[in-house]
């Protein structure tokens, strides 16, 4: 079988390497007479497969082929199909190591430098955060604010975030060589929103006196001046006293030159009553009056927003935010903690109230809004309650 193979192998190199006359010419040419007979030097060219295959193949093979290679060379390289061939030929290692290994080929070139970007200014409002480009963390921002060199020219991921904030990610195209600067607006966590609001509604307690002093809220007398805006447009004025007890129990009496109207609201009942001028007109404006200025007194909105869930806005920690579906509070802290505004709405399709609440007077322990202007909401106030002076009845001990 071995013989085959090799009578085969042998078939397909004579085939492929045509055989190399040992004289191009025939016979070398005969000197002529009186001259010298000299044979020209002759270089031997380096080995064929075929030649090597055949000193294999003639008696003293190995030694043979070895001692023409080392002489000759090769014209072949060893690769490892013609090593097996030379192996099915008996080659030794000697000889197969004589035999020239294939230059190792060149590394292939290095794929050219990406071009760079010019710096990323990275700024962060309204607190330092955290910094990640294309999953790559390049720290935190000092003061609101970092800047990114060496970055790769062309798309890039940008990541930033920040304890009790929403991480925030945006796709950029960073120009090469050119400086870039990207602003991010991080937005508070609902957990964070609901705990600054909390924080913002306890001052506010605090302000207006604590538990004390807003529990001296709800049992006050005062009197004052009404100013609401007729059918026509004109302002008008009407003096007024008012008597409120704890829970939704209130008596308003309002007094002109024309004359005089009683408003009620007791156990949910109410009741109106006018004399002279004003009997006949005045009872629907005495009854939206005294709902007005009871449904809107300052205590009962904090007791309220106190038992529901309340987020700070996400752009105004002092703009308290309350909505359950059925109706929604808006309530807006002051610098001094004391509020000044509300905005409250229910489904009904009606712009919602806006209720302002200014010049706060002293009680005892706590402090009353001595002005409540209250309209819709982006529009001028339609009824202000102007309280000249207010007492509880708590602190007199009633």
């Amino acid at each position: 079988m071995r013989q085959m193979i090799g009578a085969a192998i042998l078939f397909l190199v004579i085939f492929l390497h045509p055989a190399t006359t040992r004289a191009q010419a025939g016979r070398l040419p005969q000197p002529q007479r009186g001259q010298r007979a000299t044979l020209p030097a002759k270089p031997q060219p380096p080995l064929t497969l075929r030649q090597v295959i055949e000193s294999l193949s003639s008696p003293r093979g190995g030694s043979r082929a070895e001692d023409l290679v080392s002489k000759r060379g090769v014209q072949f390289q060893a690769s490892p199909a013609v090593l097996d061939i030379l192996k099915e030929f008996g080659a030794s290692p000697k000889l197969l190591s004589m035999i020239p290994v294939p230059p190792v080929p060149p590394p292939p070139p290095k794929p050219p430098a990406p071009p760079v970007a010019g710096a990323l200014r990275v700024i962060c409002e309204p607190k330092d955060c955290a910094v990640i480009v294309d999953d790559k963390y390049m720290g935190p921002t000092s003061e609101n604010q970092k800047t990114l060199t060496g970055l790769h020219a062309g798309d890039a991921t940008v990541e930033v975030f920040a304890d009790g904030y929403e991480g925030v990610t945006r796709r950029i195209q960073l120009p090469e060589g050119k400086p870039l600067e990207e602003k991010f607006s991080l937005k508070p966590s609902r957990r964070l929103r609901q705990q600054s609001a909390n924080e913002s509604l306890l001052k506010a307690v605090a302000s207006l006196g604590g538990i004390d002093g807003v529990a001296e809220l709800g049992n006050i007398e005062g009197t004052g001046r009404m100013d609401w805006i007729d059918s026509a447009g004109q302002t008008q004025q009407w003096a007024m006293t008012f008597n409120k007890r704890i829970g939704k129990d209130l008596v308003m009496t309002f007094k002109t030159r024309d004359g005089q109207c009683s408003a009620s609201i007791l156990a949910q009942s109410a009741k109106q009553e006018c004399k002279r001028g004003l009997k006949g007109g005045g009872e629907k404006i005495a009854d939206q009056a005294v709902s007005l200025f009871l449904s809107y007194q300052l205590q009962d909105v904090i007791h309220a927003l106190l038992k529901r869930t309340v987020l700070a806005s996400e752009r105004d920690q002092n703009r308290l935010e309350s909505s359950d579906g059925k109706d929604s509070y808006v309530l807006t802290i002051g610098s001094d903690s004391l509020p000044v505004d509300l905005v409250y709405g229910i489904n009904d399709g009606n712009a919602p109230i806006q209720v302002r609440y200014s010049n706060y007077l002293n009680l005892n322990s706590g402090r009353y809004p001595g002005r409540i202007a209250i309209g819709r909401s982006n529009n001028a106030a339609v009824w202000i309650f102007t309280v000249n002076s207010v007492r509880s009845r708590l602190a007199r001990g009633q």
